[in-house]
C-alpha cells in the first residue's frame, strides 16, 4: 500500500536545491554517522540518545521517531513532498530506492533517499487548505494520512489539481488527531479531554501500561500534552502541542540549566512521586461559585440556597480570597444583630492542585471544604468532606465487589474440588490450604476447563462466565497495583456487577 511522506529541506530550505538536483529526499542530523547498519528500532534510539546526551527522552524519542521512518519505514514507490520555500512551491516524487549514508557530502546532506521527482514546481497554492494545514507540521519527517492525503497528492503531481478529502476532514482516529496536532499552520492545538483521549487508544483508566503507550506515540510525533494528561481529574482538557524539531547544529551541544522547565512537558525521571492528588478529584476542576466581598450576605445566603452550597468563595478587589459557610453565617449571626458578610467571612484553606489528598484529609473533613489553586494560580475548585465520600466510595466499590466475587468462588470451589485439584491450579500449590489461597488467576485457571467447570452445577454459559471472570481479573490487577487513581470505567463496573449477578443468582446464600 501505497504511503505519502514529508521530508523537509532543512529550517531555511537550505537542502532544496541538492534535493531537485541530485534526485534525493534528504535528511539533518549531521552528527549522526551511516545508520545503514542499524537493525532495530532500539538501537537507533541508544545512538541518537548517546549523540545528544542533553536532550530530553521526549526529544530523543521524536527524533528516532522521524529517523527510523526516514531510513527504514519509506518503501520503494512511496510518494514524498518536499515543500521548496524559496519559491513557495511543493516538489513531488516517488521513493526510488533505499536508505543512503553520503560520507563525502557536507554536513546535513549526508541521509538520503533517491527520489524520482514527477513535479518540482507545483504552486503551493494548489493546494486546498485542509491538506495545506497538514503540510505544515513542525517535524522534518513525517506521514501524510489526513484527508485522503495519497490519492490527493498523487492526483496533484499528475494533474496539478487537487480533488479535496471525500470523507470531509473529521477526526475519526487517533492518527487524525496526531497528524492535526502536528501541524504547523493549524489556528489552534487539538483540545480534548483526558477520557477521549484514553479512548482513541482503547482505554479508559490511566493505567501503566495506557500511558507508557500514549506517551511513546506521542514522542514519536514530536508532540506532548499540556498539561500532562497523567495528571489531574479525568475529565479534565488538555491540548497536543509540540516538543520539538531536528536539531539547530549551532546549540546541539548547548546544556540546558538543570532548573529549566518547558511549559509542555518534565522528563519522567524529573516527576514527583506517583501519589493520589487533590487535582485528582472531579470537584478540583469545577467551576466555584463565589460571591463579591462588597455584595450582601442576602446576596450570599440567597445564592447557597439557590445552588444548594453549604460554602461560597469571597473575593475582594485584590483577589484574596475569604469563604462563607452555613456555620460561619450562623456564627456571625450569634454575635451581630445585623451580620455583614465581611463579619460572615472567615479564612479558607487553599491547597495546591498537586498537593498529597491524603496529606489534607483531616483539614476537609474538620472544616468541611478547602479551595483548590490551579498551576496557573487561580482557583479552579472546591473540595468538600461530601466530595472525599464519594471519592471514596469510588474507590471502594469495586474492591468491596471483587472481595465477594473472591469469597462466593472460594466457598463453592472448596465444596465441589479436592486439595490436591485446588493445589494444582495454584502457582503456589506448597502455601496453598484451600480455596481461599487462590486468587483471581487461580479459578480462572482451573474454571477454564468445561469438565471441571460444569461439575459447580451452575447453569450459566462457560464461555461467558470464564470471559467475564478474566475481564474482573484484570480489572482487579489494575486495582491491586494502584497503576491508576481514576475512577473504573463504567463498562469495568458493569463486568463487575455481571459476575457478581451470575453468582449470586446460582447461589443466593448470603
Amino acid at each position: 500500500m501505497t504511503s505519502a511522506w514529508m521530508v523537509r529541506a532543512g529550517r531555511d530550505g537550505e537542502r532544496e536545491d541538492a534535493a531537485l538536483q541530485e534526485g534525493f529526499a534528504i535528511a539533518g542530523w549531521p552528527e549522526l554517522g551511516d545508520l545503514s547498519t542499524i537493525g532495530t528500532r532500539g538501537e537507533l534510539r541508544e545512538l541518537v540518545a548517546s549523540t545528544y546526551p542533553d536532550r530530553r527522552d521526549a526529544v530523543i524519542a521524536n527524533w528516532t521517531g522521524q529517523l527510523w521512518r526516514f531510513t527504514r519505514l519509506f518503501e520503494a514507490g512511496d510518494l514524498v513532498i518536499v515543500p521548496i520555500r524559496s519559491k513557495d512551491q511543493l516538489a513531488i516524487g516517488r521513493v526510488s530506492g533505499p536508505y543512503q549514508y553520503r560520507a563525502d557530502a557536507p554536513p546535513g546532506f549526508q541521509h538520503v533517499r533517491p527520489v524520482r521527482w514527477l513535479r518540482t514546481d507545483l504552486p503551493r497554492s494548489a493546494v486546498l487548505p485542509d491538506l495545506q494545514t497538514s503540510l505544515g507540521s513542525l517535524l522534518t519527517v513525517f506521514g501524510l494520512t489526513r484527508h485522503g492525503a495519497v490519492n490527493r497528492i498523487l492526483h496533484l503531481a499528475e494533474h496539478g489539481t487537487d480533488p479535496g478529502d471525500p470523507n470531509g476532514g473529521a477526526i475519526e482516529s487517533r492518527d487524525e488527531l496526531l497528524a492535526k496536532a502536528t501541524d504547523e499552520a493549524a489556528e489552534e492545538a487539538p483540545r480534548l479531554t483526558i477520557r477521549q483521549l484514553l479512548g482513541l487508544w482503547g482505554a479508559g483508566r490511566r493505567t501503566a501500561d495506557v500511558v507508557a503507550e500514549i506517551e511513546r506515540e506521542l514522542a514519536e510525533h514530536g508532540l506532548t500534552t499540556r498539561p500532562p494528561f497523567t495528571e489531574g481529574w479525568i475529565d479534565n482538557t488538555i491540548e497536543l502541542v509540540p516538543v520539538s524539531v531536528e536539531p539547530d547544529p549551532e546549540t546541539v551541544f548547548e546544556r540546558r540549566a538543570t532548573t529549566q522547565r518547558d511549559d509542555v512537558a518534565v522528563p519522567a525521571d524529573e516527576l514527583p512521586p506517583v501519589l493520589l492528588r487533590i487535582g485528582d478529584l472531579e470537584a478540583a476542576s469545577r467551576p466555584v461559585c463565589s460571591v463579591s466581598a462588597d455584595d450582601s450576605l442576602i446576596a450570599a445566603t440567597t445564592r447557597m440556597l439557590a445552588n444548594d452550597y453549604s460554602q461560597l468563595a469571597v473575593f475582594d478587589d485584590s483577589g484574596a480570597v475569604r469563604a462563607v459557610s452555613w456555620e460561619s453565617i450562623a456564627k456571625a449571626s450569634i454575635a451581630h444583630r445585623e451580620a455583614t458578610l465581611g463579619e460572615a467571612s472567615v479564612p479558607v484553606r487553599v491547597v495546591d492542585h498537586d498537593a498529597s489528598l491524603l496529606a489534607n484529609v483531616n483539614e476537609i473533613y474538620n472544616v468541611g471544604y478547602v479551595l483548590v489553586r490551579g498551576s496557573a494560580g487561580a482557583i479552579t475548585g472546591i473540595v468538600t468532606a461530601a466530595d472525599l465520600t464519594l471519592q471514596f466510595a469510588n474507590m471502594a466499590t469495586p474492591t468491596a465487589l471483587i472481595a465477594e466475587v473472591e469469597r462466593r468462588l472460594r466457598r463453592r470451589v472448596d465444596e465441589v474440588f479436592t486439595l490436591d485439584e485446588i493445589r494444582a491450579a495454584s502457582n503456589k500449590p506448597s502455601k496453598t490450604n484451600s480455596a481461599a489461597d487462590l486468587t483471581l488467576g487461580a479459578y480462572e485457571h482451573l474454571l477454564k476447563e468445561p469438565t471441571r467447570y460444569h461439575r459447580l452445577k451452575w447453569p450459566l454459559d462457560h464461555a461467558l462466565f470464564v470471559d467475564t471472570l478474566t475481564t474482573v481479573r484484570k480489572i482487579r490487577n489494575e486495582l491491586a497495583h494502584f497503576s491508576t487513581t481514576d475512577p473504573v470505567t463504567d463498562d469495568q463496573l458493569r463486568s463487575i456487577e455481571g459476575l457478581i449477578n451470575m453468582l449470586r443468582t446460582v447461589d443466593p446464600r448470603p
